[in-house]
Parts: C-alpha cells; structure tokens; sequence
C-alpha cells in the first residue's frame, strides 16, 4: 500500500498519544503537586502535614514561656465610696440635663478641707439592774431574722432562762455636747452642721463574767442580741472604718436613725411569755411586779382561809367580781409590755401600741377585797411602762428624764453564776475624715463613741433544772432511794430511783396527767426525762462531828457517784445529813409541786386564761380580735 493510501491519524497517532499523556501530567502536577488536597485549616489558616506541626510546635513554646514569666500586678481597686457619698450629700450632680443652673461659688480659702472639729464625751451610764427570770416562753424554733420574724407560726412553748440589765443614759447632756462641739456659738458660721449635731446611738453592748469553779471569775465576754431580735445581724457592731460595709459612716447613720431601729435597739423586745404567773418588765419594775404579786398571793390566801372558816361556821356569804392574782395583764387589752411596743422586728414594722387604760371596774375588780389594799396595783406598772417606754414619736432632743435602756441575755445556762455591765455607742459622724482637732485625731477611724462601762451588776444566779436527792439506804443490798427533781414547763417533776452500784441514776419516764389537769386542759410534759448521767460508785460510812461548840458525832452513809467517770462527787444519804442548801432547795421543790398547775397563755392571752395547743387554735372564736394574732 502506497503513503497516499493512509489517513492523517495513523500517520500521527504516536503524537497524539505524547500529547494527551503530557497535559494529563500536567493536570495531575498543578491539582496534586501545587494545589494538594492535603492540608487543614487552624487559627484561620491552611496548613499541610509538615507545617501545622511547627505552627503548634511554635504556640506551644510561647505558652509556656508566658506560663513562667514572673505575674504581673492588676490594675489597682479605685474605691466607689467617697463618689456614692457625694452624690447624697448633694443634690444637683454634674450630669449634663442639658440646663444651665446655677452653681454655688466656691470659696478660694478652702475652708471645707480645714475644718477641725472637738469630739464630744459621751458621758456615762448610771443606775445599772439586772432581773432574771425563769419561765415558760414562746421559744423559736430557729433564730428569728428579717425574713423569719419572730411569732406564733415559728415559736413554741418552752423554758427559757431570761436575763435583762437595764441603766439609765442622760440624752439631753448628749445632745448639748454635740451641738457646741459641731453647731455652736464658737464654731465658725461656714463649719456649723446641724447633721453632725445630731447625735445617732450605733450599738448597746452587754458584757458578762461567769463564776469559775475556783471562785475567780472569767474575762469579760460579750453577750449576742437575742435570738428573737430580727435586726441582729444589723446591729452588729462594726469598731474602724476599714470594716464598714459599702456607703461609709454616713450611711449607716441614716438606717441608725429611723424611729423603730432606736426602739429595737435601745430598748429590745422580750420573748413572750407563756407561764400564768410570771410576766417580763424591765428589771426596775420587774421588782414592783414580784412584790405586787407576793402581796396578792398573800391576800388570796388569807382570803381562802376565811372563807374556810366562814363555811364552817355556816356563814358564807355571796362573793362577786373576784379575780385570781394570776389575772396580770390588762383587763381591755390583754396585752403584755412586748404585745404593747407592736411587732417592731422587721420591714414593714408596725407602729408601738400602748396597753388601754383600765376601768374603774376593772380596777375595782383587781384590788383585794374587804377593804385589803395591796401598795401597788397592776396598772401603776403598765402606767410605769408606758412613760419609760420608747415610741416613734418620741423627741430625745427634749427628753427631761434619763432614757431608760436595756438589753438581754438569753444564753444564760442553769447553774452558772454570771455578773453583767453595759455601755452605750453613738456614731462618729466625722469618722474617716480630716476633721479632727489635735487633741481627736487618735479617733479618725473609730465608728462607735463609746460611754463609759456602767457598775457591775450584782450577782445573778440561775439554778438547775435537775437535781439529785439521796433520800433513803438500804445496807443490806447497799441500795440507794435517790429523787431526782426536774424542771419542766414552768414546773417541778420529782421521781424516786432504786440505784445500785455502777447503775446509772434516773431514766425518762411517762407522766400521768391528772383527771383535774386535764379538765383544766393544764400543759404537761408527755415524758419526763430523769436522766441525770450520774452513775452510782459506791456507798461508804462516814464517822465525824458536828454541832459547833455543841460537838456530837455522827454515823451515816454517803453516796459517792460520777458524771465523767473521773471526778467522784458525794452527798449524804439522810435528809437529817444535808447541806442546810440542799434540805432548802428540796423544801422548795415539794411545796412547789403542790401548787396547782395552771394552763398556759396563749400567744396573747391573759394569765390563765387557756391552753396553747393547735386543737385548741383550730376552734378559736373568729370573732376574738385576739385569735387574729
């Protein structure tokens, strides 16, 4: 076959070929080789397997060059305070409101930042008392506060031992000390302030001292606000201005100076009382209130005796409008010294009500009868409440008469011996500034202006709840009859033990209410718990003299038992060998288990008048303004 005969592909097919390999290659270099597939993105970037591994490399080498350099210093907390304090302490600030107002000219003599204020003395508390007193009382369940205060729903009857010491404070002096000293005729015109004049009580501080067993007696210790008081945690008492909390002095004036936190503060409410015949009052009327019930309790029963007699003789007459001396609170109120300062704990605080005055019905009704006058009547107390008492309305600038305060301790434990001072602070009003004089300039930064520490009161003794009675041996099986005694809601439970060597004295036991208790729907314990933890160790004779200088021997047994298992304590096993202190406390508790028991008060019912019991609070009268309570 000749050249002339093929066509053009067979004659360049191997060209072709080169071609199509050769922009095949190429296409697989510039896809594959230049722009590869194989890479990732990180910190917005693309990376093959080669780099991303130097990349992380040179991250984590500035990392930990940046993790052990030397920390360097913030920047320093600029205090907001003095900005907040000068936006109260002014009423127009610099904010643009787009009006021109005209501004106060200041003056080039910088008189405001040369003030140099005296600080007044305080003066001193005078007139201490101190009262204790055991009784039944609404006990919370859990401290009260702003958010739990302190009532019906959240307390419970319960005994409580309850110490208040009360002073006297003259305020009038106060208030012209600090007058001359920010506000009088020898302070320059342009340094006279009337806010400063005005002095602000800051705190009530109560201490105490407990009798050690050595006879010495401890340091002084500060007593807490009661657990009722709902403002506790604001009147804690904050000593240097570095403490204080945001605002500064001058806020903490303005929350001291409202009407109700004085009252909570100086004169604090008491817990409310449950037993028929106990009530609480300031000490100082607190004894007129004793003494008034001590003549009452006398006249009743000299009252009964005659009516005795006159049964007897057959010539009883008719008797009307007679009272029990249980019957304490007022007749048309039925309200105690605490119901008639109000609900005063919390926000919103209710304003102070004052008891009503009685009738001359009521009056009558209260005196003894054929023509027995006792020296002081119930209502001359609650007068003598009311006129000592603090109100919202009351002016301490024209105050004639001291200001009667007081406080409370409600940590008090039975058998301890404790004696009492307190003292009374008043706000700095210049504290953490540069107005000091000289002679003041140690006080920039105290809070408090303290007053001088009062007398110390005299001893206040609280009793036990429980004691220990040795009554009677048996040698033969060397077996002690011990009593032991409890108190328990307002009352005295006694039970006899049989206890041998290496037993445990006392066991709770059940008490059975009484037919006339139960009709009188009278409070008793269900249980009552004679568990001294005392254990019996041994019974050993004992040979001495006594008499005096009548000397005659004497031959008993003494009961030798321990609480800890380390100290051994004794006590006779005859009443004829007692400690003339313990023959009287346990005379005292047999002639107080003889008195009948009488039914609680209510949250706000008058002595003896009912039970507290939530059976009995189901069936209230909605129609008794005091089941509103």
């Amino acid at each position: 076959m000749s050249k002339k005969d093929s066509n053009f592909f067979e004659e360049h097919v191997e060209k072709i070929v080169l071609v199509v390999v050769g922009l095949v290659c190429f296409w697989l270099f510039i896809t594959r080789v230049l722009f590869s597939p194989n890479y990732v993105k990180y910190d917005n970037d693309k990376f093959d397997a080669g780099s991303i591994d130097n990349h992380i490399s040179k991250q984590t080498d500035a990392l930990e060059m940046r993790l052990n350099r030397k920390p360097e210093p913030g920047q320093p907390y600029q205090p907001q305070a003095d900005k907040f304090i000068a936006l109260l302490d002014s009423a127009i600030s610099d904010i643009d409101i787009g009006l021109s107002l005209p501004q106060p000219v200041i003056s080039s003599r910088g008189i405001s930042d040369n003030k140099a204020y005296r600080i007044p003395l305080i003066g001193e508390v005078n007139e201490v008392s101190v009262e204790h007193i055991r009784a039944v009382a609404y006990v919370p369940k859990e401290e009260a506060g702003t958010e739990n205060v302190y009532d019906q729903s959240n307390s419970e009857p319960n005994d409580i031992d309850f110490v208040t010491v009360e002073a006297k404070f003259n305020v009038s002096g106060l208030y012209k000390r600090f007058h001359e000293c920010f506000a009088g005729e020898h302070i320059p015109q342009d340094w006279r302030n009337r806010r400063l004049a005005n002095p602000v009580f800051a705190a009530v501080q109560l201490q105490r001292q407990k009798l050690l067993s050595d006879g010495s007696w401890s340091d002084w210790q500060t007593v807490p606000r009661s657990k009722i008081d709902p403002r506790k945690e604001m009147f804690k008492i904050v000593e240097y201005v570095n403490d204080l909390p945001a605002g500064g002095v001058k806020v903490r004036i303005l929350q001291f100076d409202d009407a109700k936190v004085k009252m909570d503060l100086l004169q604090p409410d008491a817990y409310q009382i449950a037993s028929a015949k106990e009530e609480w009052f300031p000490p100082s009327l607190h004894r007129k209130y004793t003494d008034y019930q001590r003549e009452r309790n006398v006249i009743e029963r000299r009252e009964a005796a005659a009516e005795k007699r006159e049964e007897r003789e057959g010539k009883r007459p008719e008797r009307q409008g007679r009272t029990t001396p249980t019957d304490t609170r007022s007749a048309t109120s039925g309200r105690t010294p605490t119901e008639s300062r109000g609900e005063r704990g919390a926000a919103p605080v209710t304003a102070r009500r004052t008891p009503s005055r009685k009738t001359e019905r009521d009056l009558g009704n209260e005196r003894p009868q054929k023509g027995k006058e006792v020296s002081i009547t119930i209502e001359d107390i609650y007068q003598g409440f009311n006129e000592i008492s603090i109100t919202e309305s009351t002016d301490f600038t024209g105050m004639d008469e001291p200001l009667l305060f007081w406080a409370h301790d409600d940590t008090a434990e039975p058998g301890e011996s404790y004696r009492y001072r307190i003292r009374l602070g008043v706000f700095n009003p210049i504290a953490g500034t540069n107005q000091f004089g000289e002679q003041d300039k140690s006080l920039k930064n105290k809070v408090v202006l303290w007053s001088k520490f009062s007398d110390t009161t005299e001893t206040v003794n609280i009793p036990e709840t429980l004691y220990i009675f040795p009554r009677d041996v048996q040698e033969a099986t060397m077996t002690v009859t011990v009593q032991v005694s409890k108190y328990v809601l307002g009352y005295w439970y006694s039970k006899d033990f049989m206890v041998k060597q290496g037993e445990v004295i006392g066991e709770a036991g059940e008490y059975k209410i009484t037919e006339d208790e139960e009709q009188r729907a009278v409070t008793v314990p269900k249980t009552v718990n004679y568990a001294t933890g005392a254990v019996l160790v041994d019974i050993v004779p004992v040979n001495d003299w006594s008499g005096g200088n009548n000397l005659h021997a004497r031959h008993f047994l003494d009961m030798l038992y321990s609480f800890d298992g380390k100290n051994i304590e004794h006590l006779p096993t005859k009443t004829r060998y007692w400690a003339e202190s313990l023959l009287s406390k346990f005379n005292e508790i047999k002639r107080a288990e003889k008195e009948p028991k009488e039914p609680l008060r209510g949250w706000e019912g008058q002595a003896g008048q009912r039970l507290y019991s939530p059976v009995q609070d189901e069936r209230r009268d909605e129609s008794d303004p005091r089941s509103r309570f």
